[in-house]
């Protein structure tokens, strides 16, 4: 994700009529509401219809070679083009190209941009079908908060309740402080993701998935280093001529005529220049076949790593997937690259990021159990703004499934409470593991209700 933007994404819990998700992969963001408008068993699950959807988005966003206005509309068009009988649609998406922000929507969803205090609507798609995508696009300026949404976010959140929690907060907080009115409404269609924009620095480079040669530090001393190697042979080889050629003069020798020898001095000068010229040869050989692979093999390495590290949040089992592709990559080829050459030292530098996200990406505990097997909410049993948000990333950052966060039935909790249901008692001694490593756990126990939406309920306190 580029450096110049932050966000933060507000889902409902699920009812069994209604469903709705926050997205985002690389510069990609969307917002969908899937309702039953009866109880027909025909009718696929929402979640997987939903997952379904969201899924080809993603695939046909990223195989638009030319990303502009019409061509994402075109490919949310062939996304949403059949139409799904006894289920209704919300949906709104947005895509950063540099600093441009092009907007899609149907079914009555909205985004609204706050800029310099002003609240007010970048898209809205009320009365339009099913079928028909309403679009614009703008520039982005510093500081500008964007917030996608679903039909049901505005139905609970009015405009002049946004515009107040839309302050100079971070993402997190902007939601966290939207989150309380979000669950108490029961409405399993509210979703919605908070953008926030900064400018890029003058010199920061975009990314754009092709290796930069910027000339940095690094590159100096190895093409320093390879000079000196180019010079100490050439002495080398000198040396050693000048040396013979001083014996030959050094030691009277009557039979050899002067003449017979300067042909043997430049015989031994011309072939020391041949052998000098064959080693320097060979090397530059070497380096361009160097060269030449990593051309070919690091961008497609760097590219599944990009596309790893956007689906982490989304798919982890498919970031997996494409860390694992990136790893088999690099590894394959990095002991074709000279050593301490620059080639050598980018691969194992994106080697061990991809490694790291290969880590970061594993939700199964060295016990057997499978972290994203089970579903938490968190709560903010502190006071404290954004406690429930810190907790919430670290343990998704942990492979867990947070489905919620929100604010406890009060402030006086003391360390962290964690309530799990019965038959999920296996996975406690896990959390009191992974908490312990953060926070002092108070209370533990596996007596939460089965009527929990959530398997585990965790309450961060002071």
């Amino acid at each position: 994700m580029d450096n110049n933007i932050s966000f933060s994404k507000i889902v409902a819990t699920p009812t069994l009529n209604s469903w709705s998700q926050a997205y985002n992969a690389g510069k990609l963001f969307a917002v969908l509401s899937l309702e039953k408008t009866d109880n027909s068993e025909e009718i696929e699950s929402l979640n997987m219809l939903g997952k379904d959807l969201l899924e080809r988005l993603e695939q046909e966003f990223f195989t638009i070679e030319d990303k502009n206005l019409e061509s994402i509309k075109k490919a949310v068009s062939i996304v949403f083009s059949q139409e799904i009988k006894g289920v209704i649609i919300s949906f709104a998406a947005g895509a950063l190209i540099n600093n441009v922000l092009y907007l899609f929507g149907l079914g009555k969803s909205k985004v609204f941009i706050k800029r310099k205090g002003n609240l007010g609507l970048a898209l809205n798609s009320e009365n339009i079908t099913l079928k028909d995508v309403v679009s614009s696009s703008g520039f982005l300026k510093e500081k500008d908060l964007v917030v996608l949404t679903t039909e049901a976010f505005s139905q609970i959140i009015t405009q002049d309740d946004l515009d107040i929690s839309l302050n100079d907060s971070e993402p997190s907080e902007i939601t966290e402080t939207l989150a309380p009115k979000i669950h108490k409404a029961e409405n399993g269609k509210i979703s919605a993701i908070v953008l926030r924009y900064k400018t890029p620095l003058p010199n920061e480079p975009q990314q754009t998935g092709e290796i930069i040669d910027e000339g940095t530090e690094n590159d100096e001393p190895i093409e320093t280093n390879q000079e000196e190697n180019k010079a100490e042979k050439s002495a080398f080889f000198f040396g050693k001529f000048f040396s013979l050629f001083k014996e030959i003069f050094r030691k009277p020798n009557l039979e050899i005529q002067f003449t017979k020898k300067l042909f043997l001095v430049l015989t031994i000068i011309i072939v020391g220049i041949i052998i000098c010229s064959i080693c320097l040869t060979i090397r530059e050989q070497n380096n361009a076949k160097a060269k030449a692979l990593f051309t070919q093999i690091y961008p497609q390495a760097q590219k599944r790593y990009d596309e790893a590290q956007s689906l982490v949040d989304l798919n982890k089992s498919l970031a997996r997937d494409a860390f694992t592709a990136a790893q088999k990559l690099l590894n394959d080829n990095k002991d074709k690259f000279p050593s301490k050459s620059k080639e050598l030292m980018q691969t194992q530098d994106l080697l061990k990021k991809t490694e790291e996200g290969l880590a970061k990406t594993s939700p199964i505990d060295k016990s057997g159990l499978d972290r994203s097997k089970l579903s938490i909410a968190v709560q903010n049993g502190s006071g404290v703004e954004g406690t429930a948000g810190k907790t919430a990333t670290a343990l998704k950052a942990l492979g867990y499934n947070v489905t919620s966060t929100g604010n406890a039935d009060n402030y006086n909790y003391q360390g962290v409470t964690i309530k799990i249901k019965e038959d999920n008692g296996n996975f406690l001694n896990l959390l009191k593991k992974d908490l312990a490593k953060n926070y002092t756990v108070e209370s533990a126990s596996a007596d939460l209700s089965s009527d929990s939406p959530t398997d585990c309920l965790i309450i961060i306190g002071k």
